[in-house]
């Protein structure tokens, strides 16, 4: 039972017992009386005072067992060698006696002391009892004090100063362990508090780890962050719940971050991931190596990393092979755009604009510099046919509309283009000055380049427009981050957008025609594009797709693109059945031109390459300048004189390597020539000696262990051990470290052993590193002294695939190679769509006309819904366009001029993301074609008019045909269901205008509906009716409700031609 508490009084009067009294030695009678005159009866307050003698319950004595004395515990004689239980029982009378023993103040005062000092001894200076203590008074105890008070009486022989000096020896003894690990520190200096940890968070202590990610986070603010962990990417804090939803791999919090994780193996396909839904991702890799470490200065402490990668989906060039790269036609693309308004308001606003389109996985930089209407109708052509990945764009500069354009590109179908912001639009003058420092800086990367020794591609870089400085100086800036900026050195291969010798397909007409995709479900089926395009490279089908986008309007250079066609198709030649032979399975040389440039060209990559620009170079045997050209084709003989020229730099290239190891990804390995990096085989001959040192270190082994036969054992890929028996009981050396074990056998590894295989591992290390600097300094080699070179065959060899593309275009059945003449004219005989023809298996009906010449040069179409108008007028645009880009077309024959614009004003839809209604849409593009067409353009208007009320659309439509016939004068189609403005067109200008429509038959029925049969036939005249509710009875429609149409069409057309009567 715990003592009972007594009263205030009781305690003041009895004073406590103490702890010392219950442990008093017990002997004889005559030592106890001895003991008393003494007065060696030890004393210790371990309590407050309060509790009286009377209210102690007595200890149970305790058994056991006999041991060696401690000199600690032992009292007497000091021949004593066993401690007797009956010394420390309890004493019932010694303890009265010691508690009625009367104390002076000086005693209590020094009682309290040391009780004090016992405390601190006991729990320790930073308890809770002594903090709440100093609080209240005020001041701090010291452990001198104690003894200070001791000393106030020197003479004094007190009980509990020996037990006090006892106890102190006792604890002494248990602090000597404590005070040995201590080392250096002196006695009487206090003890140095730790420094609190700074924590985090998420409330935890930060780890080594964690401190250097935040930091890499800290400069690294807008990137998603995969960093190198062991064997893993880990995603840390908001880049991990990222990471999450893109990825569907698991979130969870750890430390001071949320986390996620991914195997190192795996990085490539989670990274394109990321970046196809718009984000730009950095890579974190370790730049040390444990072996390389453990030879460092820093070999305890945590592994250095740095950001050694910086991704967007634009800037990332893909492996040369890659199944990822499904895009024959196109690849990703940066476009720098900025922008400076020329004054205006409202519809009169003008804006010049400069832009670079830069491919930096094809190395393909396209420039322009345009003004722009305040509807941005210029951009939107240019952003249709480049169609980029990422914008970087100029912060808070831009103009509405434009703002308004780029966003409706932002989120296109199934695309998400990335939008990266620069602070504001760089001055002129620090513009011209970065691009200047830009290309002084790296003459030496071009280095044999004659035309730059020249100064011939610094002047025409500072020759760009001032708008295409600045929009070059922040590409520079924006691609050095990802060290692409060498995309921009070869400024020879730069690219013009807009020509004089081509025409610019607008965007709306890209649309309307299907071009380049089709308009159902935005795939490339069913556009202009999958008729063409029988390329066999990469490289060949993204030029075939400029051509398509850029027809010619150079007669010159289109009558040299039609002759190397037809040669091709009628020359059986053995040198264009192996030029054909030749291009099938070519990989992606301008991509793999690309990644050498970088530096991203892996050993096998590179053999591909090499292998490719070989069989290339050995395809056809030099030309002979004596000798008569091998083809009547000027193009054609280009391209086989520009072949032979690979041999050389090839040959220079394949006497440094073997193929054969390259292939197989030995950068080691790789060299003919040792001596051009010694340091390779200065690692590997170190590495050879270490594995010999290895040898020897066998023998010694087999010496300490009488096992002459023993020999290494590799296990689970870990090399060199000493696998012994347990049955053969030999005698293991104490230093050997046991690897693994199983039932039968253990296995070592001597110190020897371990240190010998961490030198070699060092120096493989070492070779490894070595052979990636050579490799990235070969591949810098390459690009100076043969890139232009190698550029120009692969435009030589893509110009050939397109070329043979179009032929085989031109073997379909039915196709015919069109006339071009100086005449303004257009006649098509007998001419068929080329997508519909392909994709239905009805045969397409054909069509012929004449526009031009004898001929109206504008034709008004009318006729009944579904009746193959717009089809029609399709063709038409179709077969021109492939007319003038070199293609022979579907028509019995075709004959015309050149045309230097096709404008289309078809369907209705709005444009939310611009701001537009129908209506605004319509008359928007009205607007542009008026403003842009010529005496040479093709205009084709479907159904102008029709987004408004019934009389202002008949008066717009009126208005703007008359403008087209009577003013700008060019070839018109013009589609409409307004017969009024049709027959008052033709009547105002007979020689100008026709009217045709879309034939059908028709056969009325008993309950008064009509049955009609279209037959896609163009014919002369024009359509009685347009039989809207016939293709609304096709549409299924009740019939009920057909027949109040019908009622109601009747009785306006009698109200319509009664008022017509009267007027007349």
């Amino acid at each position: 039972m715990p003592p009972k508490h007594g009263s205030a009084q009781g305690s003041a009067s009895r004073g406590q017992s103490t702890i010392s009294s219950f442990f008093s030695p017990r002997s004889s009678p005559a030592k106890q009386k001895s003991s008393l005159k003494r007065g060696v009866t030890t004393v210790i307050d371990l309590t407050s005072d309060g509790e009286g003698e009377d209210q102690r319950t007595p200890k149970r004595p305790r058994v056991s067992q006999t041991s060696p004395a401690s000199p600690y515990f032992q009292q007497g004689s000091s021949k004593d060698t066993t401690a007797d239980p009956e010394e420390w029982a309890f004493r019932q009378s010694q303890t009265q006696h010691a508690d009625t023993e009367p104390r002076s103040a000086a005693d209590e005062k020094a009682r309290l002391a040391r009780r004090e000092a016992f405390k601190r001894k006991l729990l320790g200076e930073n308890n809770l009892f002594v903090q709440r203590q100093r609080a209240l008074d005020g001041h701090n105890l010291e452990d001198g004090e104690a003894g200070g008070a001791e000393e106030e009486h020197p003479g004094r022989e007190s009980s509990g100063d020996e037990s006090d000096n006892k106890l102190k020896e006792l604890l002494s003894h248990f602090e000597m362990d404590s005070q040995k690990k201590k080392g250096n520190r002196s006695k009487g200096k206090p003890k140095a508090r730790p420094k609190p940890k700074e924590l985090g968070p998420m409330g935890e202590p930060w780890t080594d780890l964690e401190r250097q990610v935040h930091e890499l986070k800290a400069k690294h603010k807008d990137t998603i962050l995969m960093i190198e962990v062991g064997y893993k990417y880990v995603f840390f804090g908001e880049d991990a719940k990222v990471a999450s939803k893109e990825l569907g791999i698991v979130c969870y919090p750890k430390g001071n971050f949320f986390r996620a994780s991914i195997p190192v193996d795996r990085r490539e396909v989670h990274l394109k991931k990321l970046l196809a839904q718009g984000h730009k991702v950095g890579i974190v890799d370790q730049t040390e190596t444990a072996a390389l470490k453990q030879a460092s200065d820093t070999r305890n402490k945590l592994f250095s990393r740095n950001l050694s990668h910086l991704y967007t989906a634009a800037t990332y060039v893909d492996d040369l092979d890659s199944v990822d790269d499904l895009e024959r036609s196109s690849a990703p693309s940066l476009v720098s755009l900025v922008e400076e308004r020329m004054g205006g308001m409202g519809t009169d606003e003008r804006v010049g604009i400069g832009m670079v389109v830069i491919c930096p996985s094809t190395g393909d930089v396209i420039w322009d510099n345009f003004e722009d209407s305040h509807m941005r109708i210029d951009l939107e052509t240019r952003l249709s046919h480049t169609r980029p990945m990422e914008m970087l764009l100029p912060a808070g500069s831009l103009s509405e509309p434009t703002e308004k354009m780029l966003n409706h590109f932002v989120s296109p179908e199934g695309r998400k283009v990335r939008t990266e912001r620069t602070k504001d639009t760089m001055p002129y003058s620090e513009a011209f000055n970065l691009v200047t420092s830009f290309y002084t800086e790296n003459s030496n990367i071009v280095g044999a380049s004659d035309s730059f020794k020249s100064g011939q591609l610094l002047a025409t870089a500072m020759a760009f427009p001032k708008r295409v400085i600045i929009a070059l100086a922040h590409a520079i800036k924006y691609l050095s981050d990802f060290q692409l900026a060498k995309v921009l050195i070869r400024t020879e291969f730069f690219d013009e957008f807009s020509k004089r010798t081509t025409m610019l397909l607008h965007g709306n007409t890209l649309t309307n025609l299907e071009i380049y995709r089709n308009e159902t479900n935005y795939s490339v089926r069913g556009s202009l594009l999958s008729i063409l395009d029988r390329t066999r490279t990469k490289f060949g089908s993204r030029m075939l797709r400029r051509w398509i986008g850029q027809p010619l309007v150079d007669l010159g250079l289109l009558q040299e693109r039609f002759e190397a066609v037809e040669e091709i198709i009628g020359n059986q030649s053995p040198r264009l059945v192996a030029l054909g032979e030749l291009l099938k399975g070519l990989p992606d040389l301008a991509k793999g031109l690309s990644r050498i440039q970088y530096g991203y060209c892996t050993p096998k990559e590179l053999a591909i390459v090499l292998r490719a620009f070989q069989k290339a170079a050995l395809a056809f045997p030099s030309a002979d300048a004596t000798e008569p050209a091998q083809f009547r084709s000027k193009l054609l003989q280009d391209i086989l004189t520009a072949l032979p020229r690979l041999r050389e730099p090839v040959q220079s290239v394949l006497s440094e390597v073997s193929l054969k190891i390259m292939e197989a990804g030995d950068k080691e390995g790789m060299w003919l020539d040792a001596d051009k990096y010694p340091d390779i085989a200065e690692y590997a001959a170190a590495a050879q000696a270490a594995e010999a040192e290895l040898t020897e270190e066998l023998e010694s082994i087999r010496k300490v262990l009488k096992k002459p036969s023993l020999s290494w054992t590799t296990v689970a890929n870990e090399e060199y051990l000493v696998e012994i028996r347990k049955d053969e009981n030999r005698n293991i050396p104490a230093t050997w470290q046991l690897i693994s074990s199983t039932k039968y056998c253990r296995r070592y590894r001597t110190p020897e052993v371990k240190t010998k295989m961490l030198h070699r591992q060092q120096y493989i290390e070492a070779r490894q590193e070595a052979a990636k600097r050579a490799f990235k300094s070969f591949l810098q080699e390459i690009a100076q002294k043969y890139y232009g070179i190698f550029r120009d065959v692969v435009a030589k060899l893509a110009t050939a695939d397109c070329l043979l593309s179009l032929a085989l275009v031109g073997l379909t059945h039915g196709y015919v190679r069109p006339e071009f003449t100086e005449d303004d004219t257009l006649e098509i005989v007998g001419g068929r769509h080329p997508v519909i023809e392909q994709l239905r298996d009805q045969p397409f009906i054909p069509n012929s006309i004449c526009l031009g010449n004898l001929e109206a040069r504008s034709k008004i179409i009318t006729g009944p819904n579904m009746g193959g108008k717009s089809s029609c007028v399709k063709m038409i645009a179709v077969i021109t366009i492939m007319a003038q880009i070199g293609s022979f077309v579907p028509a019995s024959r075709a004959r015309m001029g050149v045309v230097d614009g096709i404008y289309t004003r078809m369907g209705a839809s709005d444009e939310i993301m611009k701001g537009r209604s129908t209506f605004m849409v319509e008359m928007t593009e009205t607007s542009e074609i008026l403003h842009s067409a010529t005496p040479k353009s093709l205009v084709i208007a479907d159904e102008l008019g029709r987004g408004t009320s019934t009389f202002d659309g008949m008066a717009i439509a009126h208005a703007v045909l008359q403008h087209l016939v009577e003013s700008v004068k060019c070839k018109t189609l013009f589609i409409t269901h307004y017969p009024l403005v049709a027959t008052e067109i033709e009547k105002q200008f007979p020689n100008f205008v026709q009217n045709l429509h879309m034939g059908f038959t028709e056969e009325s029925r008993i309950d008064g509906s009509t049955d009609i049969t279209f037959l896609y036939q163009l014919s002369p005249g024009l359509a009685e009716a347009s039989f809207g509710i016939e293709c609304a009875r096709l549409a299924n429609l009740p019939s009920k409700v057909l027949h109040v149409a019908r009622q109601s069409a009747e009785k306006l057309r009698s109200q319509v031609e009664e008022r017509t009567r009267i007027n007349q």
